[in-house]
């Protein structure tokens, strides 16, 4: 039997949907219903893609023709090399190209790529030129987006935040800010690469109406619309994009062709110990840094608490306890260190050809680790472990959440109360180069002293210190600077004696002396670093402990009783105890029948958290005897779990 119909690359349908209504009324032979050729087309890039790739079944409802206000594609599947037609149906449209814009250097072709100075950041330029439209044709609408990408092995798609159109459209230039040395040396090395194929893609998006597929039923409905947004890629020739080795040591720096020249490493001494620096080659001023070490943060706002929240949950016993610590620990940088460093670094600017002063910024480095010091099963770590899901960034600082049993718990509430050296303290690793971390509330980084400047006299300017923080603080040193328009002029602090303690919104009356010029935007800088906090455990736990949630720890308690306690005087009997636990869920019967009962009672795990005990268990026995008089027991206290019930004469109470 012969096909009933035969249409390249379509589908067959018989009856498309028996469940809903039929398009035609049901007849002994159905006629089959088909797509126009083709249905089913190459799958196309939607922007936002389409979840399902091909055509309803259904026509869809669309736009009528004289409705559409966007361009109109020519087919349902449109791609860049198609004329498109105006809303106006007046003119013709296609969607340019483009491709990478080349200058002449020497007898060299080189493309327009380049590294300039915006607002203090290096960005890398890349300038591209719209190819040439057809005669009569015009440009269809569109938006565009850069991006470089690049293999090693894996394929890196490195955006351009953005790309300004000049010259009417004519004229393309990309802008990617280098926020990182290691992001140009990156770059650089890619495109001086031929396995890494390195090029730069240009994505342009654009509203058209797309066409609907149309059934062929009699009569044929008219021609609908649809519009849709699409994502169109196009590889901007040449490709791969590769830099001679001239241009390439004109923008990063090179010692042979096909490498790039990285960071040069040094090492300057400060008070008996080696702080490495590194130089920018492309820029041989500017240097980069390491912080000294990281400490416990402290958090903006009111009282400045410490960056840490420890949370616990709810648990049948003291084994399934568990305590999370999520601690925020910031970098400490010596300024004293740097401004040390400055002469030296200066002479290997100069020595490297460049006169301008001398910059430097903490070292953005990709992949920095976490190494902490954790207890195991109640007991002290043997080495660091690493937590590479932790959040670390070396200029803003480290955040970590780490869960603990209880007794491992209770380690690090003493270590980070100064009880240990190696709990919760660790360091982070970057490169070859590993920073300590140490996570103790006597040592935070944050300031603890806040200052206001009461009067400005001749010769001298008074101001007020306070304690901002929950705890005591010991003044034993403190400096002062005006810093402004690029200088730090030292002040003396007067008014002070050294070991001055402070307690916590205590204030103290002191002088600076010169009285400092401070131009637009200048301040006062104290160095706090001669500053200890005097810890106050209780103030701090109250502020780091969330009892939000009220997690509590379930305790089973067996009330029992043996057979001679229910005799009485006169031949009377008890008849039953009703035992009160405060805290339980209810009371508790006991009887000649029956001798023992249990009950839980839910007590707070907060005490449990600091190695305190568990509170006491507070209960009341009721005695009923047999004659109908009932005695009620005084409130008791005991640590114990298994409960006996006070046996009491009728009418008492004690």
């Amino acid at each position: 039997m012969l096909d009933r119909f035969r249409v390249p690359q379509a589908r067959r349908f018989d009856w498309l949907d028996p469940v809903r209504v039929p398009l035609v009324p049901p007849v002994r032979r159905r006629l089959p219903i088909i797509w126009p050729d083709p249905v089913i087309p190459e799958w196309r890039r939607l922007w936002p893609p389409d979840p399902l790739g091909f055509p309803p079944l259904r026509p869809p409802n669309g736009l009528l023709r004289q409705e559409v206000t966007v361009p109109l594609a020519p087919t349902w599947a449109p791609a860049d090399t198609d004329v498109y037609e105006s809303a106006d149906g007046l003119s013709s449209l296609v969607l340019p190209r483009y491709e990478l814009a080349f200058d002449q250097v020497g007898v060299l072709d080189e493309p327009r790529v380049r590294i300039e100075e915006r607002a203090g950041v290096p960005t890398m330029l890349i300038t591209l030129l719209r190819t040439a439209l057809p005669p009569g044709m015009g440009e269809l609408p569109h938006v565009l987006s850069v991006s470089l990408t690049y293999r090693v092995p894996e394929l890196v798609d490195v955006p351009f935040p953005e790309a300004v159109r000049e010259d009417g459209g004519a004229v393309v230039v990309a802008a990617l800010p280098l926020t990182s040395p290691g992001l140009r040396q990156q770059l650089l090395a890619a495109m001086s690469s031929l396995e890494a194929k390195p090029a730069v893609v240009v994505r342009r998006g654009v509203t058209v109406a797309i066409p609907n597929p149309m059934l062929l039923i009699e009569p044929p409905p008219p021609q609908t619309w649809t519009e849709t947004a699409l994502l169109m890629e196009w590889t901007a020739p040449p490709a791969p994009l590769l830099l001679s080795d001239a241009q390439r040591m004109r923008l990063g720096g090179g010692a042979a062709p096909g490498t790039v020249q990285g960071m040069r490493r040094l090492r300057i001494q400060h008070q008996g110990r080696g702080h490495p620096f590194w130089q920018d080659p492309a820029r041989p001023e500017r240097f980069y840094f390491l912080p000294d070490r990281f400490q416990l943060g402290r958090l903006p706002g009111s009282g400045r608490r410490p960056a840490l929240d420890i949370r616990a949950t709810s648990a049948a016993r003291e084994e399934d306890l568990r305590v999370t610590v999520e601690f925020l620990a910031r970098p400490v940088v010596s300024q004293e260190r740097l401004a040390a460093a400055v002469p030296a670094l200066a002479e290997e600017a100069r020595r490297m050809g460049s006169q301008r002063p001398v910059t430097m910024e903490i070292l953005a480095d990709a992949q920095p680790v976490l190494r902490l010091g954790l207890p195991q099963g109640g007991a002290a770590p043997s080495a660091l472990t690493e937590r590479p899901q932790a959040q670390v960034d070396l200029e803003t600082g480290v955040t970590h959440a780490e869960t603990f049993t209880l007794e491992d718990f209770r380690l690090v509430h003493a270590a980070l109360f100064g009880a240990s050296l190696n709990v919760m303290n660790g360091e982070v690793r970057a490169g070859a180069d590993d920073i300590p971390l140490e996570l103790r509330l006597d040592h935070t980084a944050g300031d603890v002293l806040e200052l206001t400047v009461l009067s400005v006299g001749a010769e001298e300017l008074a101001a007020r210190l306070v304690n901002i923080v929950e705890s005591p603080v010991r003044v034993d040193r403190l400096e002062a600077a005006a810093v402004g328009g690029g200088l730090r002029v030292p002040l003396t602090v007067g008014g002070l004696p050294a070991g001055k303690t402070l307690a916590p919104r205590e204030e103290a009356e002191i002088t600076l002396a010169p009285t400092p010029l401070l131009p637009d935007g200048g301040a006062i800088a104290l160095d706090q670093s001669g500053v200890t906090v005097l810890v106050d455990k209780a103030a701090i736990w109250a502020s780091v402990f969330d009892d939000t949630a009220k997690p509590s720890l379930t305790r089973e308690i067996s009330v029992e009783a043996v057979p001679a306690l229910f005799g009485g005087p006169g031949g009377d009997r008890v008849a039953v105890f009703v035992v009160t636990v405060e805290g339980a869920s209810g009371s508790v019967r006991l009887s000649e029948t029956e001798l023992r009962a249990i009950t839980t009672v839910r007590v707070p795990v907060r005490p449990l958290l600091v190695g305190g005990p568990i509170p006491p268990l507070r209960y009341r026995t009721e005695t009923v005897w047999q004659s109908g008089g009932i005695g009620v027991s005084a409130w008791r206290e005991t640590d114990a779990t298994i409960l006996l019930p006070v046996k009491t004469p009728p009418g008492s109470t004690s």
